[in-house]
């Protein structure tokens, strides 16, 4: 059942691909990314990363954003719950505004050769700064929603990968709607028993919304896992 439910959700990941291929970008830029990761006690694992996004085309810092997680193991090699807490600092061209970001997901992992699928939900809330400007709903919540594919190559330390996310704000005048989608594609390459190094290129479409944006990024990511 499992199996006939993944080549599903396969071809659902799939349908971002030609979207971005044929899409007009609006923007293009770059991500940079260090992730630290550790163990806690059994089942219970640490996190902690710093991303900065440039754009406009890689001139411009456009966000900064440090974060922490914790991750429990439900089931394991199947289930687990996160919670996570991201500062974000955005750049708006004559200052930068903070927000803060809460959020909680359940991720189920399944291997069906040769891919390990992982689907991820998410429920996220974001406060903005209420004194720089007056937003109709603060905080924002998103539901999201990922589906990536790993491509497993026997013996090898590299491991390509595809993912697909979606994204609904939850409160909004216009209801439950999708207005963002995500598709990423890239390799991830294992260099020690603790260190790998990641390569993706991240298309961003914005659906649903006034002037719609289209950005691609091309991102490197350094893991280390203590």
């Amino acid at each position: 059942m499992f199996r006939g439910l993944a080549q599903r959700l396969l071809f659902l990941l799939f349908i971002g691909i030609p979207a971005a291929l044929s899409a007009q970008l609006t923007d293009a830029g770059g991500i940079g990314a260090i992730n630290l990761s550790g163990n806690l006690l059994y089942g219970l694992d640490w996190g902690f990363s710093q991303e900065l996004r440039f754009n406009n085309p890689f001139s411009a810092l456009d966000r900064s954003a440090p974060s922490v997680d914790l991750e429990y193991t439900l089931i394991r090699k199947v289930l687990k719950a996160d919670v996570g807490y991201d500062f974000l600092y955005y750049n708006q061209t004559t200052w930068f505004e903070p927000r803060h970001r809460v959020a909680f997901a359940l991720s189920l992992q399944q291997k069906v050769d040769p891919f390990a699928l992982k689907l991820r939900s998410k429920i996220q809330s974001t406060w903005r700064d209420e004194s720089r400007g007056d937003y109709k709903f603060n905080p924002k919540y998103v539901w999201r929603n990922k589906l990536e594919a790993v491509y497993t190559i026997f013996g090898s330390p590299v491991k390509p990968y595809l993912s697909e996310e979606i994204m609904c704000p939850l409160n909004t005048t216009r209801g439950f709607l999708l207005d963002m989608f995500r598709t990423e594609g890239g390799v991830r390459y294992r260099i020690s028993e603790s260190t790998t190094w990641q390569f993706f290129l991240r298309y961003d479409q914005e659906v649903q919304v006034k002037s719609p944006k289209a950005v691609l990024y091309g991102g490197v990511g350094w893991n280390y896992s203590f």
